[in-house]
């Protein structure tokens, strides 16, 4: 009846249809047919007259045994191999089925990349490559078509010039026609190339097999390498800047190592180049500047180890300014700035001309202030904003006042405010007030008067133009005569037309008259 009586396993590859027990002999017969040509007619007879048989056949290049006999009623049919061999390994339909369909997802992926892959055999030829990789071959080309065979090696003479002993490699080729746009900056199409060895099957890592070839991944890196050229552009730019600033520049990174310095750094601190080439750390740089006696000595090491830490901390909020006075009278300003990622900038700057100066400057400020001190008038000078800007001590005297003990300065108006305190009324401070509020491109002329002060002492006052809309007013006082007593205010004699015609004036004249 030939009917399946035995379990189907799923390695049974041979059977279409396992679940199908009365048509599993005729199932049978059809799937061992491609091993050896007789077997239906040897498997007919078995059925038909109980003939046994033994057929050599063959799968691929391996030997396979195929056996059959009758024994108590039953039919058994054997297949195996002759001889093991590694070179192939049965697998199921449904396993198949499933290593077809990902390896045409893999060809598609391949197919799909926009990035060129190819592989060499052992000689270092093309054996496959993918889609972008014939692209490229016709984008450097300038001409479209079919690649024929052998494929085109287009990175080979670029990789053997750059010296590619590594797995990864930078390479630039350069179309024979300029294509349309995606170049370098140089005008090359630039990529970078990745080798991954790949071994011969069936053999495991473990072994270190020898490869049978290598696979090749060409990454775009246009973009990269322009960008690369325009930041070495820049840093060649701001080093030749560097390089001319009168300033030195130690710029430290986050660890605190020396990563940038210019020409006027080692002329100021007279430290080796190559030595601060090996990017020494903040400490050790400051401490051979103290070696070198490039900064002000400390009275003791702790306090000056302290002075570092405030250094950079200051540094890192940007709030470090110093000047250091050196052993040999030179005198720099020092300045810590923050940079991005925790870095910190030290500017040292040589102002000892400018330290000279200032010095220069105190040293004249106090023979002038001096000369002025023994000056017997009193003397003020505003500037032409109407701020006191010089006095001496015969106007503190005389006035009960010294400006030059207060941090801000007076202006005129506060000044004028004591004079006509300590002075009986008189038009000679209306016309001052009007004077000094002139504009400051207007001409002012000289002037004087006379007033009486409280105590009745005589005030000759005289103002001057000076430079620059500057202003003096001097004052010299002498003592009345005995018995004569200071003249009343509406007295004393208008010096200008304008003083004559006021409406002040004219209030005072119209008093003196009635009392008369």
């Amino acid at each position: 009846e030939n009917y399946l009586i035995s379990d189907v396993e799923a390695t049974d590859w041979y059977l279409a249809d396992p679940e199908d027990r009365a048509g599993a002999w005729r199932n049978l017969a059809l799937g061992l047919e491609h091993l050896h040509p007789d077997i239906r007619r040897k498997m007919d007879r078995l059925s038909r007259h109980g003939e046994g048989f033994l057929l050599i056949g063959r799968l691929g290049q391996d030997e396979i045994s195929l056996s059959g006999g009758f024994e108590d009623g039953q039919i058994t049919i054997t297949v195996s191999p002759l001889t093991h061999s590694g070179q192939r390994s049965i697998v199921d339909h449904d396993s198949l089925e499933r290593l077809q369909e990902e390896t045409k997802t893999l060809r598609h992926a391949m197919e799909a990349n926009p990035y060129p892959i190819w592989r060499h055999d052992v000689d270092g030829k093309i054996i496959w490559a993918n889609a972008a990789y014939f692209d490229l071959v016709e984008r450097l080309r300038g001409e479209t078509g079919v690649v024929l065979w052998p494929i085109p090696d287009v990175f080979c003479d670029s990789l053997a010039e750059a010296g590619a002993q590594e797995d990864k490699a930078r390479v630039g080729l350069l179309p024979d026609h300029p294509p349309s746009g995606g170049t370098g900056p140089d005008g090359k199409l630039w990529y970078e190339v990745r080798q991954h060895r790949t071994a011969p099957v069936g053999e495991t890592a473990e072994l270190e097999p020898p490869t049978d070839g290598s696979l090749y991944i060409a990454t775009p890196c246009n973009r990269l390498v322009a960008a690369e050229r325009s930041l070495r552009n820049f840093v060649q730019t701001l080093s030749k800047t560097f390089a001319h600033l009168p300033v030195g520049l130690a710029i430290f990174d986050r660890k605190r190592e020396l990563i940038l310095f210019n020409a006027a750094l080692v002329e100021l601190s007279t430290l080796d180049p190559r030595w601060l080439s090996g990017r020494p750390s903040l400490f050790e740089f400051l401490d051979q500047l103290r070696d070198n006696r490039r900064m002000p000595e400390p009275r003791d090491y702790r306090a000056w180890r302290s002075s570092l830490i405030a250094l950079e901390k200051g540094a890192e909020n940007g709030n470090y300014e110093e000047i250091w006075n050196l052993p040999d009278g030179q005198s720099f300003r020092v300045l810590g700035r923050p940079h991005p990622d925790g870095a910190v900038a030290l500017i040292f700057e040589n102002i000892s001309s400018e330290m000279s100066l200032t010095r220069k400057f105190r040293a004249d400020m106090e023979i002038y202030q001096s000369a002025l001190d023994h000056d017997e008038q009193a003397i003020a000078i505003f500037n032409g904003n109407g701020e006191l800007e010089v006095s001496n001590a015969a106007y503190a005297m005389l006035w009960e006042d010294d400006p030059r003990e207060r941090l801000t300065r007076d202006d005129f108006a506060q000044a004028l405010q004591i004079w006509e305190g300590r002075c009986l009324p008189h038009l000679v401070w209306e016309e001052l007030r009007q004077t000094m509020t002139q504009a400051q491109g207007e001409v002012r002329s000289s002037m004087s008067d006379v007033v009486w002060m409280s105590d009745g002492r005589r005030l000759n006052i005289y103002l001057t133009p000076l430079k620059s809309g500057r202003t003096m007013i001097k004052f010299r006082t002498s003592l009345q005569k005995s018995g004569q007593r200071p003249p009343p205010p509406q007295a004393v004699e208008p010096s200008t037309e304008t003083r004559a015609t006021s409406p002040i004036t004219m209030l005072m004249n119209y008093a003196t008259s009635q009392n008369g």
